[in-house]
């Protein structure tokens, strides 16, 4: 399902990749995320996400802008820039995931040890790496079972509906 196909009203887990492709110009994926957010901006969507969510998009989008602003290979990048820690002056698109989570004001559920133990557990059980398990882990907590992300990897998880941007 897609992420248009969300009925308004509904509460809906942001995942980190709806942030970056709203920030990252990658269409089509890009004008379906910014599209979403319009939705929450609005209010016909209740949006909440988790600290692990905005500090994975915000590493996504600074990764990103350090390639595009110094034509440097993906590969290899941290290490590059564990190197070359000039790589890192003057960004400043990063800044915008936790302007817009702020403006938009969703609810973030900070990252406790009982949920990182919560995902721990999960984790093998569905599946599920780390931070996908963690992100599980807070829609429990929170009673949200609509999650928004372009992450293929919940598709098989039970007891949550799964809304992606169109990718064609």
């Amino acid at each position: 399902m897609t992420l248009k196909d969300i009925p308004d009203g509904v509460t809906c887990y942001v995942d980190a990749t709806i942030f970056y492709y709203h920030i990252v110009n990658t269409p089509p994926l890009s004008d379906d995320c910014s599209d979403f957010l319009e939705r929450v901006e609005m209010r016909y969507l209740m949006g909440v996400t988790s600290t692990v969510a905005v500090s994975e998009a915000t590493h996504k989008v600074m990764l990103t802008e350090v390639v595009a602003r110094h034509g440097v290979d993906r590969k290899g990048l941290i290490a590059r820039i564990k190197r070359h820690p000039e790589l890192l002056d003057g960004l400043t698109k990063h800044q915008k995931v936790a302007a817009i989570v702020r403006h938009l004001g969703l609810t973030v559920e900070p990252v406790t040890l009982e949920l990182l133990a919560r995902s721990a557990e999960i984790s093998p059980q569905l599946h599920l790496l780390t931070n996908d398990a963690l992100t599980f882990s807070v829609m429990e907590k929170l009673g949200v079972t609509r999650l928004a992300t372009n992450d293929d990897d919940f598709d098989s998880v039970s007891g949550i509906k799964v809304f992606n941007p169109t990718r064609t």
